[in-house]
């Protein structure tokens, strides 16, 4: 395999996107493992302050000759909008400490419409925080009560307009689909209303049945009946087809946007680039290594106060695990992937992998007119697979 050139080599060791897990929610969601806690003020000020302790390490250990100013931030979790606003100026002053976002592109937050108000809305607005992620999940009554959300569809609607009102310009909602019991006809629905509502970003994910989640033993117990793969991918190619015909094209697996404004943030992750995560569970890729912070708050919390080093595990890639890896996540986006210019990059050719040529036969890959490889809109409901393959 040839050297990696040296654009390759300064994306993955500069951290230029932030992520920050804040795991505070009002309810804990049927479907949801991440690491999360129903929130309590007490826990929240111990981890706030835990979160600090790491915060100055990590930065810290960056060596840095002037303020980190990563291109992106990102706030998620859990639910940052659960906190309230002396807990948040709390945080934002902590982070003010150790991080400069006044060149920020993009700073984006999390929020649930249950736990979202015009004054939060406001004051997250005059910390610099530009993009707003709505967790809407679905507008049917029936389908939030099954997901365990503390938010009813009229809130769904309501915190989009309030931030429309406060100043927002960059707004995204997230939306299942494959979930127990839902029809087409409530997906068709839950689209229609996600248009309306004019949004600049919409998220679309599939459920993954994520093990010990109430929702995933309630399928086990024959309480609720999961849908079939056939009924599963129909649905996947109505997010598809129905947000492409409404102008927010789909740009990754399950993104869609109205063009230049695609998750800048997330797409640090899928070109494989560096990124430093803080908080419970939060994950890191800074100088060709991946580490992860411990999942259970108290593990977390106490190794944070102790030297604010929180992590639980760590790998350092190698050339060949780093080709493969970027392969894989860049295969996500649907601008595809140049062979020769992925092997100028990385040093391997991936256009000689077996399964590309099964793939191209079977259809589920195809080559752009530019002559881009790329999962086409049949291989997309099974892009997991397909990428699976290729590691």
């Amino acid at each position: 395999m040839t050297q990696l050139l040296e654009p390759a080599l300064r994306a993955q060791t500069f951290p230029e996107g932030l992520y920050i897990h804040l795991p505070f929610c009002a309810a804990i969601c049927t479907y949801c493992d991440f690491s999360s806690e129903t929130y309590a003020a007490g826990r929240a000020q111990r981890y706030l302050t835990a979160l600090e302790n790491e915060m100055r390490v990590r930065v810290g250990a960056l060596q840095l000759s002037e303020p980190y100013a990563p291109r992106t931030i990102f706030l998620g979790g859990g639910t940052p909008s659960a906190l309230n606003i002396p807990e948040l100026e709390k945080f934002f002053e902590l982070l003010r400490r150790y991080v400069d976002w006044t060149r920020t592109a993009e700073f984006t937050i999390e929020a649930n419409p249950g736990s979202t108000d015009a004054a939060k809305l406001e004051f997250l607005l005059k910390q610099g925080v530009k993009r707003i992620s709505f967790g809407v999940q679905s507008f049917q009554p029936h389908l939030l009560k099954l997901l365990g959300r503390v938010h009813g569809a009229d809130q769904g609607r309501e915190a989009v307009a309030l931030a429309r009102k406060a100043g927002y310009s960059n707004i995204s909602i997230d939306l299942m689909h494959g979930l127990p019991t839902q029809k087409r006809d409530d997906l068709r629905r839950d689209l229609d209303e996600a248009i309306a509502l004019g949004t600049e970003h919409i998220s679309a994910y599939g459920l993954i049945y994520e093990d010990g989640t109430p929702l995933t033993q309630a399928v086990q117990r024959g309480v609720v009946g999961s849908l079939s793969e056939e009924e599963e991918g129909a649905q996947y190619t109505l997010v598809m087809e129905t947000l492409e015909q409404a102008g927010l094209p789909q740009y990754e697996v399950s993104n869609y946007a109205r063009p230049g404004f695609e998750a800048q943030h997330n797409l640090i992750y899928w070109r494989n680039e560096a990124y430093l995560g803080l908080g419970v569970s939060a994950a890191s890729f800074v100088d060709f290594k991946r580490s992860t912070n411990f999942y259970e708050m108290d593990r977390y919390m106490a190794a944070a106060e102790k030297d604010g080093i929180a992590i639980a595990s760590s790998e350092t890639l190698d050339k060949d695990a780093r080709a493969r890896e970027s392969l894989v996540l860049e295969l996500r986006l649907r601008r595809g992937v140049d062979a020769a210019d992925f092997a100028r990059r990385w040093g391997l050719d991936f256009s000689q992998h077996p399964a590309i040529a099964k793939f191209m036969r079977e259809g589920l890959m195809e080559r752009t007119p530019e002559g881009r490889y790329r999962i086409s809109r049949q291989g997309m409901p099974v892009a997991d697979g397909i990428l699976a393959e290729l590691v």
